[in-house]
C-alpha cells in the first residue's frame, strides 16, 4: 500500500494561526526535515489485515541484562549528536508470530533509561528509507517511555538510534511489546484479531475525585505495590459491554507530585498482579515531581478489566479513553483497521515558518484540517477511502510562562473537530522540557471537512509538533 500525498506544507493546514505572546526554550528534539514527496505505507491488501492482536505486556530487549534478548552484545548503548543505531530482533518474541508474512506491524513501549547526556530516540523499520523522527526526548539521568507501532524491517528486526546533540554519552534501551497488527497473509484460524474503533477522549478514572471504580476510594492515591482495577466493558458509555471487546488504547497520566514523592514505575496488565510481587512490564516512568503520560495498549482481563499497579510511594492516575479493541468485525468492511506507514512521517512542526512559526498561546485552541491527507492514501492507485483516525506522537516543547514563572506546567489536548476541549490531555509539559507521546488523534467534522481535529493549550506559549505512524479506516 502507498500513502501517496503532496508535500507536508501544503497537504496539512494550519486554519488559524494563535499570535505569539513570549519566546520560547529550544528543547532536544529531532530537527524537522524536509518532508519527502510521498510516504509509504505497509504493504497490506483488505482481507483480514489491518487487525490488533493485543499481547500480555512482554520484555523483549534491555541492555540492562534482564529478560529475553535479541542476540546482539548488551550493555549501555553509545549515543553521538549524528546518532548511533542497533538493530533489534522483534519477530517471534513475546507472542509475535515469527513468521514475516503474517506481522503488518508491532506495537512496543520503548524506554531510555539512565542516559549519561540529553538527546533523543528514533525507532523505525531496519532496512527503511527514514528520516529522523523523535520517539522519545530524554535529559541526562532520566527514564523516559513512549508507545511506537511500526513495521518490522529486514531481518524481523527493528532500528534504534539515540542522538545526544551535546556529544558522545550511553544510554540503556528497554523494549516491552504490547501486541501486533495482522497482514491479510495471517491465518487466523482463532479468529482472535480485533478493530481498533476510536472515541471522543472521555476519562475514565481520575484517583483525585469521586467516584471512582467500586472496590477503590475516591481522592487518595495509588500506594506503593498498590493497583487499581479499572472496568473497561460497557464504561461511560462510550465502549460497548459485549464479550467482544478484548482491549483498550488509553492515555494513562501518573501525577507524581505529592509531597515526599519518589521516583516509581507504573504497569497496565488485563490480570491483576499477586500481592507482594511487582509486574515485569512497566507503560511509564517518574522521577519525583512529574506529571507524565503514557499511551497504552492494553488486553482486557476476563472480567472485561484493566489493572493499573505503582510501584514505589504514592501517585495519582488519570486515564482516558481513546479507543476499543473489538473482534468479530465482518472481513468485508475496513472498519477499524489499522494501517502503518513504512517509516514515521513528520507532518507539522510550529517552529517551522510554512506553519507560521508561531506558538499556541494561553487558554487558546486552533483546528488543523488532514482533508488533504486523507485523500492522497492510496490502494494500488486507488484512494483507499475513509479514515477515522491517525496514530501520531505528538510532542509538546519551548513551553513559555507568561508571568516569569519558574516552576510553569500546561498540558495540550488534541481532541476531534472545533468544538470545546474535553476533560482529557495528551502531554503534560514544564520548562525546558520536550515531551512526547504517542496518540490515537480521532477526526471530527468542522465546515463540511471531516478530517478536522483541534489542539488547545492549557497555559503560557507552546510549540507542539506531530509524527504520523499509522492510520485507522473508517
Amino acid at each position: 500500500m502507498t500513502v501517496g500525498m503532496m508535500s507536508t506544507r501544503k497537504w496539512i493546514a494550519r486554519i488559524l494561526v494563535v499570535g505569539a505572546l513570549g519566546s520560547f526554550a529550544a528543547g532536544t528534539i529531532a530537527p524537522t526535515a524536509s518532508s519527502p514527496s510521498t510516504a509509504l505505507a505497509a504493504d497490506v491488501a483488505l482481507g483480514a489485515g489491518g487487525e490488533f492482536h493485543p499481547l500480555s505486556p512482554t520484555r523483549i530487549f534491555d541492555t540492562r541484562g534482564a529478560g529475553i534478548f535479541d542476540t546482539a552484545p548488551l550493555g549501555r548503548k553509545p549515543t553521538s549528536a549524528v546518532g548511533q543505531s542497533f538493530n533489534v530482533g522483534i519477530l517471534g518474541r513475546g507472542g509475535i508470530p515469527a513468521t514475516p508474512t503474517d506481522v503488518l506491524a508491532v506495537v512496543l513501549n520503548v524506554t531510555v533509561t539512565g542516559p549519561s547526556a540529553g538527546g533523543y530516540l528514533a525507532i523505525a523499520p531496519t532496512g527503511s528509507n527514514a528520516g529522523v523522527s523523535s520517539l522519545v526526548n530524554f535529559d541526562a539521568g532520566e527514564t523516559v517511555p513512549n508507545m511506537a507501532i511500526i513495521g518490522v524491517g529486514t531481518g524481523g528486526q527493528a532500528t534504534v538510534s539515540l542522538f545526544t546533540p551535546a556529544g558522545a554519552g550511553s544510554a540503556d534501551v528497554i523494549i516491552d511489546v504490547f501486541g501486533w497488527v495482522s497482514t491479510s497473509g495471517f491465518v487466523d484460524a482463532g479468529d482472535t484479531g480485533a478493530r481498533l474503533m476510536p472515541v471522543d477522549p472521555t476519562r475514565a478514572l481520575d484517583t483525585r475525585l469521586a467516584p471512582v471504580p467500586a472496590g477503590w476510594t475516591g481522592g487518595r492515591p495509588v500506594g506503593a505495590m498498590e493497583q487499581v482495577t479499572l472496568p473497561i466493558r460497557g464504561a461511560n458509555g462510550v465502549v460497548p459491554p459485549g464479550p467482544d471487546v478484548t482491549g483498550v488504547m488509553v492515555n494513562i497520566t501518573a501525577v507524581n507530585n505529592l509531597a515526599g514523592s519518589t521516583g516509581t514505575f507504573i504497569s497496565a496488565t488485563p490480570a491483576a498482579t499477586p500481592a507482594g510481587i511487582e509486574p515485569t512490564t512497566s507503560v511509564t516512568n517518574l522521577g519525583v515531581g512529574q506529571v507524565k503520560a503514557n499511551m497504552a495498549v492494553v488486553p482486557l482481563g476476563d472480567d472485561g478489566s484493566i489493572r493499573l499497579f505503582n510501584r514505589f510511594g504514592s501517585t495519582h492516575l488519570i486515564v482516558d479513553i481513546l479507543g476499543y479493541l473489538q473482534q468479530g468485525v465482518p472481513d468485508t468492511t475496513t472498519t477499524g483497521r489499522v494501517i502503518p506507514l513504512d517509516a514515521p512521517f513528520r507532518a507539522f512542526d510550529t517552529r517551522q515558518v510554512a506553519f507560521g512559526s508561531q506558538p499556541l498561546g494561553f487558554g487558546s485552541k486552533e483546528p488543523w484540517s488532514f482533508q488533504a491527507f486523507a485523500d492522497s492514501v492510496l490502494l494500488g492507485g486507488q484512494t483507499i477511502g475513509g479514515q477515522s483516525a491517525l496514530i501520531g506522537n505528538l510532542t509538546g516543547t519551548g513551553l513559555a510562562p507568561l508571568d516569569g514563572r519558574s516552576n510553569a506546567a500546561t498540558y495540550l489536548t488534541v481532541y476531534p473537530g472545533v468544538g470545546a476541549p474535553p476533560n482529557s490531555s495528551n502531554i503534560n509539559v514544564t520548562l525546558g522540557k520536550s515531551v512526547p507521546n504517542m496518540s490515537l488523534l480521532r477526526y471530527g467534522s468542522a465546515s463540511g471537512d471531516p478530517y478536522t481535529i483541534s489542539a488547545y493549550n492549557y497555559d503560557g506559549t507552546l510549540h507542539y509538533l506531530l509524527d504520523v505512524y499509522a492510520v485507522v479506516l473508517s
